[in-house]
C-alpha cells in the first residue's frame, strides 16, 4: 500500500522536513501561519515514519498534492492561531481527512490515527513505546468523528524544578494530549511546537513582601511599609511573624504595588507564560482583620478582590501596549492560603468574563477512598468545599489539583488506579473544567507509569471503558507477565491506600509526627485518628502493609526470573535481528526486563521505607510504654532497615528555586534521617548514664 500524507503548503514536498523542525525560529504568538505549517510538518514527519514501521509493503510520502495513488491523507487546519486541540476524522473513499481546530488538534489527529494502529506511548523515549504487529493495511475510521477534551482548559502537571525539563517528557506529553507545562528554557521552542500552554507563577508574594527587602529609599519594606501587612487576631504585627498572615488586600497602594510587580514580571521572568499562578502566602495561618478586609468577607473573598484589582491592572496595561499579550491567571483555593472555601460575596464580573480560574488543591486529602465518598470524613471536608466553587453564581472554572507525587510522597511506589478511575469522571460530571497534579516525575515512573497513562487518558476521554485500558496496558507492557505483574500492581496500591495517615502534610499524619519527636522517651502517645485512632492500630496497618509488599515483591522475583529464562537463547548466540518483524520482536522482549528491573528498584525502597516507618512508630510505641526490651528489638530492625535505605539512591530531587538537582538516597528520601540520628543520640547518653 503506497501512502501520500497531503500537506497544505506548496513544496511541502521537499520542506517539510525542514518546517517541522524550525521551531526555534518562529515566534510562535506573532506568526501563526509559521507555527500551523510548523506543528503540521511536525505531525506529518510523525505519521510519515510509524507507518513505515506499521507497514509492511509500500511507501510512505509527505506531499503538497494528492497524486492518486492508493491512499492519501490529508492534514488540514481551520484556523492556524486557535489554541484548541479539537480535532476531526473525515473518512474519503480514498484516504482520510484530519481537520484540526487548531494546528494542536492535527497533531492530535494524527497521534489517535497511530493509536488506532495499535502504537502506544506508555512512557518518555523509545524504551517507553509499544509497537504493533506489522500488516499490510491500515485501520482506518469509516464514519466523521469529531475528538474533543473532556476537561477543556488544560491537562498537565505542576513543573516545581528550575532545572526540570527533558524532551522526550514534553513529547510524551503531546502524544498522550496533555498540554500544560511549566517554561523550561532549552525546551521552550519544542514545547511551542507540540502545542504546549505555559504556566508559572504560584506563591509569588513571599518575595515580593519580604519584609527585609531593600526598597529604593533604602529602607527595608518593613520600614516603608508596615501597613501592608496583616493584622493577626492579636492586633499587634510583628515583622517576625509578618508573613504569616495574608497581607492587607484592602489598601489600594498595596494593589497597585503588587499589580506593578506582578506586570514586570510578566514582561521579564515570566514573559513566556500564558498562565500566572496568583496563590497568597503559603502559611496555614489567617487573614488580615483590620476593619477594612474584614468587610469583605473570608480568604477566598479576599483573593478574589485582589485578584479582580489585578485584572483591570492587566486589561489597561494590555490596551495600553505595557503588556504584550492576555494572560489567563489562576488563583488557587488551598488552606495553606486561607481560600479553600468558596466565596461568601458575588465574584467580580471582570474575573467571570476574562477566563481566570481557580484550582483546587485538596492538600490532605485521603485516597483510601474516592474524593465524593461521604463515608469518608477528611474527603467529605474537601468535597464539600469543592462544591462551594462549582455553584452558578461563582461562575469562575476550576481545575483540579491532585497530589499523587506531593513532596511528602518522596517518589515512593505509589498506585491510584482505583481513585483515578472513580475520581476523575466525578470531577468532570461536578464541572471541573481542567486538572494538574504535584509533582510529576519525569523518568524512573516504574510501576507509576500506569499512573500517568490512566491520569492523561481520563483527562481527555472521561468516558473511556478504564477496565478494558488497563487490561491492555498490562497486556501490551509486560507480554506474557501481564497477569502476575497485575497482583503486583493491586498489592501495591492496597498497601499504600493510608499513604495520607502516613505522609501528608497534615500535623496528624504519622511521618509529621515522628519527625517532631526528639528521639527520647515520649510523655505522650503518637495522636492518631481517621483510619488509625490507636497506635497500636497503626502498627498493625503498617505491618499489613509490609506483608502485601513482600508478597509482591516474591511475585516480582518470580517474574523476573522466568523472564531471564524465556531470553536466554537454547544455545548461546547472539540474537540479531534480520528483518523489521524479529527486530520489534527482541525489542520486546529487552523491554520486559528492563521495565520489571526498574518495578524492583522502586519496589524495594517502598519496601524499606513502609518497614522504617512501621517500626518507628512500634520504638515510639515501646518506650512511651517504658517496654525497653521490645524497644530494643525494633530497634534492630529500624538500624538494618536505615542501613538498607542508606546503601543506595531514589535520583533525582529538583531544587525548586534554583538551577540543580541532588540525586539522595533512599534514606535521606524517607525523611526520617534526622529521627535516627536523634534516637540514636539518646540512646548514646542512655547508655553512657547506665
Amino acid at each position: 500500500m503506497d501512502i501520500e500524507i497531503v500537506l497544505p503548503y506548496e513544496q511541502a514536498t521537499c520542506q517539510a522536513p525542514l518546517w517541522a523542525f524550525e521551531e526555534s525560529k518562529i515566534d510562535f504568538r506573532k506568526e501563526p501561519e509559521r507555527a500551523a505549517r510548523c506543528t503540521l510538518s511536525f505531525a506529518a514527519m510523525e505519521l510519515r515514519d510509524y507507518l513505515v514501521r506499521t507497514l509492511t509493503v509500500g511507501q510512505v510520502r509527505i506531499v503538497d498534492r494528492a497524486g492518486g495513488i492508493d491512499l492519501a491523507i490529508r492534514l488540514a487546519v481551520q484556523d492556524p492561531a486557535d489554541r484548541s486541540e479539537r480535532f476531526r476524522f473525515e473518512p474519503e473513499p480514498q484516504g482520510l481527512t484530519i481537520i484540526g481546530q487548531g494546528r494542536t488538534g492535527v497533531l492530535y489527529g494524527v497521534y489517535e490515527l497511530l493509536r488506532m494502529q495499535g502504537w502506544r506511548w506508555y512512557a518518555p523515549g523509545p524504551q517507553g513505546q509499544i509497537a504493533p504487529p506489522m500488516r499490510e493495511q491500515l485501520n482506518l475510521p469509516r464514519e466523521k468523528k469529531e475528538y474533543i477534551p473532556s476537561l477543556n482548559i488544560g491537562r498537565g502537571f505542576d513543573f516545581e524544578g528550575v532545572s526540570k525539563e527533558s524532551a522526550q517528557f514534553l513529547i510524551w506529553m503531546a502524544r498522550n494530549r496533555l498540554n500544560v507545562c511549566g517554561y523550561r528554557p532549552a525546551t521552550f521552542a519544542l514545547a511551542n511546537k507540540l502545542g504546549m500552554q505555559f504556566k508559572n507563577g504560584g506563591h509569588v508574594f513571599e518575595d515580593i513582601l519580604n519584609p527585609d527587602r531593600v526598597m529604593p529609599s533604602g529602607k527595608t519594606l518593613w520600614q516603608e511599609h508596615e501597613e501592608w501587612f496583616g493584622l493577626p487576631q492579636s492586633g499587634v504585627r510583628e515583622k517576625s511573624r509578618a508573613l504569616q498572615t495574608q497581607f492587607c488586600v484592602s489598601r489600594p497602594d498595596l494593589r497597585l504595588f503588587l499589580a506593578e510587580e506582578l506586570l514586570s514580571k510578566l514582561m521579564g521572568e515570566f514573559s513566556t507564560v500564558d498562565r500566572l499562578d496568583v496563590w497568597g502566602f503559603d502559611t496555614w495561618g489567617g487573614i488580615c482583620t483590620c476593619p477594612e478586609c474584614r468587610a469583605l468577607g473570608n480568604g477566598t473573598d479576599h483573593i478574589l478582590f485582589l485578584a479582580s484589582s489585578f485584572r483591570e491592572f492587566l486589561d489597561r496595561a494590555y490596551a495600553q501596549g505595557r503588556l504584550d499579550r492576555r494572560v489567563r491567571m489562576v488563583i488557587c483555593a488551598y488552606e495553606g492560603t486561607s481560600t479553600l472555601e468558596g466565596p461568601q460575596g458575588p465574584v467580580c464580573g471582570n474575573l467571570k468574563d476574562s477566563g481566570d480560574c481557580v484550582v483546587f488543591y485538596p492538600i490532605n486529602r485521603c485516597y483510601a477512598h474516592d474524593f465524593n465518598d461521604p463515608g469518608c470524613r477528611i474527603n467529605a471536608f474537601y468535597n464539600q468545599a469543592l462544591k462551594s466553587w462549582l455553584k452558578p453564581e461563582v461562575g469562575i472554572p476550576v481545575i483540579m489539583g491532585e497530589y499523587y507525587n506531593v513532596s511528602k510522597f518522596e517518589d515512593l511506589p505509589l498506585l491510584f488506579t482505583s481513585r483515578i478511575k472513580n475520581d476523575l469522571p466525578y470531577y468532570a460530571k461536578s464541572g471541573i473544567r481542567g486538572i494538574t497534579y504535584m509533582h510529576v516525575p519525569l523518568f524512573n515512573w516504574a510501576m507509576r507509569t500506569l499512573t500517568q497513562n490512566l491520569y492523561a487518558e481520563l483527562a481527555w476521554n472521561i468516558d473511556t471503558d478504564v477496565s478494558a485500558f488497563v487490561e491492555e496496558y498490562f497486556e501490551k507492557w509486560y507480554g506474557p507477565h501481564a497477569g502476575r505483574m497485575r497482583c503486583v500492581y493491586e498489592k501495591i496500591e492496597e498497601a499504600w491506600l493510608l499513604m495520607a495517615d502516613w505522609r501528608a502534610w497534615s500535623a496528624r499524619s504519622v511521618l509529621t509526627q515522628l519527625q517532631w519527636w526528639d528521639g527520647r522517651k515520649p510523655q505522650k502517645p503518637l495522636a492518631m485518628d481517621n483510619h488509625f485512632q490507636t497506635p497500636a492500630k497503626a502498627i498493625q496497618s503498617g505491618r499489613r502493609s509490609i506483608e502485601l509488599l513482600q508478597e509482591a515483591m516474591a511475585i516480582l522475583q518470580e517474574v523476573r526470573k522466568e523472564d531471564q529464562q524465556i531470553l536466554l537463547p537454547a544455545e548461546p548466540s547472539h540474537s540479531i535481528a534480520v528483518n523489521p518483524i524479529q527486530a520489534r520482536l527482541l525489542e520486546s522482549a529487552a523491554g520486559y526486563e528492563q521495565r520489571l528491573g526498574e518495578d524492583r528498584r522502586l519496589l524495594r525502597y517502598g519496601l524499606d521505607t513502609m518497614i522504617l516507618m512501621t517500626e518507628f512508630v512500634a520504638f515510639h510505641d515501646a518506650r512511651y510504654h517504658g517496654d525497653e526490651e521490645v524497644a530494643e528489638e525494633i530497634w534492630a530492625t529500624i538500624e538494618q532497615t536505615a542501613d538498607a535505605l542508606d546503601s543506595y539512591y531514589i535520583p533525582i530531587e529538583f531544587k525548586t528555586f534554583e538551577a540543580g538537582f541532588v540525586s539522595k538516597d533512599a534514606l535521606t528520601r524517607s525523611q526520617l534521617r534526622d529521627l535516627l540520628r536523634r534516637c540514636r543520640q539518646d540512646r548514646n547518653e542512655r547508655s553512657r548514664r547506665a
